[in-house]
């Protein structure tokens, strides 16, 4: 083992974060070595026993879809490369459908609604109105739409909205047509109304630079200082999704990968005021033995996903979420106000069963 590697471990472990070269040094590590395995064990050591080995589940309904005028080079909406040549909306009653099957074990965190970077503003709001009526007062129901004003914000809150994840992407304004300024100003007006907050590190692929994963994952933590109301965050790897430039599995980062980098997230964190949750994306189960512990069930549009409906084909069901955690040996699922559910053989024959 790596001395200093081990060292930086240790520190972690005391709960002193790693500096950037030290980060630089993490992500360097060949994934399958002992030092990267030893960084992914301290990371799920340290993750749950700050939140008593608990876990949360995620839903996300991607409500509609367009040929795109970010035209993201990653993304299976991207004008420029999609099948998807026509806009299709869901229906407010369909969206409410979908809400309700996501949150009718009563075990849901949080769910997403994600709309294209463009969208009917009047609309959006109806469906919030309408879901947040719908779906348990437990679970919290988050934005994921293009970029908006605080004024706009503070409407769907009051329509019942809790948060947003919005992202500065990896590659911002170079990969997309989206200005990275115009990113943090929506995160900033999302602050100001004041709805919980959600960041990733994303999109990593197989050439993205370690320099731009560490760098985002020090943003990430600056805002968790400057905000103070982050609800959680994550690292999602990018698809190659058939069309874009980055198809071929060739532009991927493995599961150890994205596993070592989500461990490595957890030790930048360790020095904040309340151990967060940690998103992986794609779903996987090294991820979850080395410090993830939230992940998400789609259904729906899918901008890694070439399919009218990511449910059944790209997407987990809510079952397969919960079975995964279970077999990672997670035993307890949180709710999004807090209270706490027992993962226990008999939950999870019981909810087999409805």
């Amino acid at each position: 083992m790596d001395q200093k590697i081990t060292g930086i471990i240790a520190r972690a472990q005391e709960g002193k974060a790693p500096t950037y070269e030290e980060v630089m040094e993490l992500l360097a590590l060949d994934e399958a070595s002992p030092e990267a395995t030893a960084v992914r064990g301290a990371a799920n050591d340290l993750v749950r026993a700050k939140t008593g080995n608990a876990c949360a589940m995620w839903g996300q309904i991607g409500i509609d879809v367009y040929p795109c005028e970010a035209d993201c080079q990653f993304c299976s909406f991207a004008k420029s490369t999609t099948c998807f040549t026509e806009h299709v909306t869901m229906s407010v009653e369909e969206v409410v459908k979908r809400a309700k099957e996501f949150t009718k074990g009563g075990d849901l965190y949080g769910l997403w609604l994600m709309c294209m970077n463009s969208y009917d503003e009047d609309y959006f709001l109806e469906v919030v109105k309408a879901v947040r009526a719908a779906i348990p007062p437990q679970t919290m129901l988050f934005s994921n739409i293009g970029d908006t004003d605080v004024e706009y914000f503070e409407k769907l809150k009051a329509a019942g909205l809790d948060g947003a994840y919005h992202v500065k992407r990896i590659g911002e304004g170079e990969l997309t047509k989206i200005a990275p300024e115009r990113r943090e100003a929506t995160i900033a007006a999302a602050h100001e109304a004041g709805l919980q907050v959600q960041d990733c590190c994303e999109p990593i692929g197989a050439e993205t630079p370690n320099e731009a994963i560490a760098t985002r994952l020090f943003e990430i933590k600056q805002r968790d200082d400057d905000y103070g109301v982050y609800n959680g965050s994550g690292v999602m790897k990018r698809n190659s999704v058939p069309g874009t430039r980055y198809e071929g599995l060739q532009n991927e980062i493995t599961d150890m990968r994205l596993a070592l980098i989500g461990a490595i997230q957890v030790f930048v964190m360790v020095e904040q005021s309340k151990m967060p949750w940690f998103a992986i994306h794609e779903p996987n189960s090294v991820s979850l033995l080395s410090g993830g512990n939230s992940i998400c069930a789609e259904t729906g549009f899918n901008p890694r996903d070439t399919a009218e409906d990511t449910a059944g084909n790209h997407g987990l069901d809510v079952p397969a979420v919960r079975q995964m955690f279970y077999q990672a040996g997670f035993r307890t699922l949180v709710r999004g106000d807090g209270t706490r559910i027992e993962l226990t053989p008999e939950y999870m024959e019981a909810k087999l069963a409805e």
